[in-house]
């Protein structure tokens, strides 16, 4: 029997219904990844928002020009937005603001002003922007003076007043803190989806009777879950193949992949001895039947007709490979949803050199909620 994992093995698919499943069961993982993501990019951004964001301050004015007339007595209307951020920088402008900023350069004070008309060519709007709020508020006075003695030089304009003067405000980022909690919350829940979709195709643990036939190539005989109440499909269908295999042989072992193997053999023996619960004084029906091991076991033990042998994989030796071969035969029993695959390997070579017969493999301590959603 090739007991190795074979090529259709190694080449399957993915079983996206358990993958659901497998993902049902850690979601809650994913959501509270998902929050502390959130949490986290809320914190960092008001962090950085803090430290990063550099102090500026900031002043707004509006300013009403006045038009002159031409020769033919029409009115100069050729100004627009970028007209006044070019007259700003000539040395017209300059000349007057600067006899107001003693002490600054010219141009510190080019690069913090802008100027620009937004819809009407009467009303100018001038921005000054700095990171000190005096630098702001000189150079906001200066401008406006500056542009009045201009207008006053200037023959296509008659008068420049300002109808609302701005006071430095600090400027402040806009506050993105919900969205930075949401590309927290997408970037960790993703990640968490990707981390545990790697560990699912890394996964090698045994959840159905496929598994064991794909990877083992061996006889998958049945399930024996956590909880059995009533003979239903994974009990009856157990209990049936254990006989069949066996045919009249009432003698063999069993190996339990994850070291319990004398609770295993009691699970056993109670349902494939159903008249054990007869000699108990039992007259349950069988959907009344369970894994409640009677107080006295010993006594439950002799008035079975098997006779199990169980044994742990960590105390697998030479004596008990003998008692094995004497029994006609073991049953390995892997864990439900554990990868024991390196262990099972090894103990199959182990048996397969000892020329002891391995009549399957059972799934045990399965939880019945997966099953029942997987073969719904």
């Amino acid at each position: 029997m090739k007991m190795e994992k074979n090529e259709s093995y190694l080449n399957r698919g993915m079983d996206l219904k358990r993958l659901m499943l497998y993902l049902q069961k850690r979601i809650w993982l994913v959501v509270v990844l998902a929050i502390f993501g959130a949490t986290c990019g809320g914190v960092i951004y008001q962090v950085l928002r803090s430290v990063k964001m550099p102090v500026e301050y900031e002043a707004v004015s509006k300013l009403y020009i006045s038009f002159g007339h031409d020769e033919s007595g029409e009115v100069y209307q050729y100004y627009n937005g970028y007209t006044w951020n070019d007259l700003l920088d000539t040395d017209p402008i300059l000349d007057f603001v600067m006899q107001d900023l003693p002490g600054y350069e010219r141009d510190a004070v080019r690069e913090a002003t802008t100027a620009e008309i937004l819809s009407d060519i009467r009303l100018l709007t001038v921005r000054v922007r700095g990171e000190d709020e005096k630098f702001v508020r000189e150079v906001m006075s200066a401008l406006e003076s500056g542009l009045r003695e201009y207008a006053r030089d200037s023959e296509e304009l008659d008068q420049i007043k300002a109808i609302r003067s701005g006071v430095p405000e600090r400027v402040y980022w806009d506050d993105r803190t919900m969205s930075a909690c949401v590309t927290g919350a997408v970037l960790l829940g993703v990640l968490s989806l990707l981390v545990i979709g790697f560990i699912y195709a890394l996964d090698e643990s045994i959840y159905v009777q496929e598994d064991i036939e794909k990877k083992y190539n061996c006889r998958a005989l049945g399930i024996l879950t956590r909880n059995q109440k009533g003979l239903q499909p994974y009990a009856r269908e157990l209990r049936a193949n254990i006989r069949y295999a066996l045919g009249e042989q009432k003698r063999f072992a069993i190996l339990d992949m994850a070291d319990h193997a004398d609770t295993r053999r009691l699970e056993l023996e109670r349902l494939l001895d159903r008249e054990g619960l007869e000699a108990y004084g039992s007259e349950q029906e069988e959907d009344d039947f369970g894994w409640n091991i009677p107080k006295e076991e010993e006594s439950f033990v002799k008035t079975s007709e098997w006779d199990i042998l169980a044994f742990n994989q960590n105390g697998l030796s030479e004596a008990e490979c003998r008692q094995i071969r004497e029994a006609g035969g073991v049953i390995l029993l892997l864990p439900f949803g554990t990868d024991t695959g390196r262990k099972t390997a090894r103990i199959l070579s182990f048996l397969k050199n000892q020329d002891c017969q391995v009549l399957g493999m059972v799934i045990a301590q399965a939880d019945e909620e997966f099953l029942n959603r997987y073969f719904a």
